[in-house]
């Protein structure tokens, strides 16, 4: 199993970041490795809420993940439900306010389905999520 939390801060208030991380069809906007986000289906509350589908396409087969948590403004989780070759792949993300804005933590768990190949894929999956982090701050400080 692989188990990690990376934390990046913005300085953008925390609804701002936190509706920008949930913008489940802007993720290609501001991920490099993402071609197109869509969403499968909407959640509660629409449209990117709890029972929200979302679909990356990256390469090969796109990641499809269904948002399981999501709790305005202080965070939402997904697990992935096809496009990796993972099982139990869960991510939660934290939002915190700070003096100096908003703390955002990333902790993802997953298992791979290869077996004795976790230690090369942890720092390929710390990359990715970081990409997601600072993208996403990134996207909410335009907003302001």
């Amino acid at each position: 199993m692989i188990e990690f939390t990376l934390t990046r801060t913005s300085t953008a208030p925390i609804e701002t970041v936190f509706d920008a991380m949930t913008d489940h069809r802007g993720i290609a906007d501001y991920m490099w490795a993402i071609r197109r986000s869509t969403l499968d289906r909407e959640g509660t509350p629409a449209p990117n809420g709890v029972g929200a589908i979302r679909r990356l396409a990256a390469f090969g087969p796109p990641f499809v993940e269904e948002i399981i948590e999501y709790e305005r403004p202080t965070g939402y989780a997904y697990k992935m439900l096809s496009g990796a070759p993972t099982r139990n792949h869960i991510g939660t993300i934290r939002l915190r306010e700070t003096e100096m804005g908003t703390e955002v933590s990333w902790h993802l768990r997953t298992t791979l389905k290869v077996p004795g190949v976790d230690r090369l894929m942890l720092p390929v999956l710390k990359k990715v999520i970081d990409e997601l982090l600072k993208g996403g701050i990134a996207a909410a400080e335009r907003r302001r």
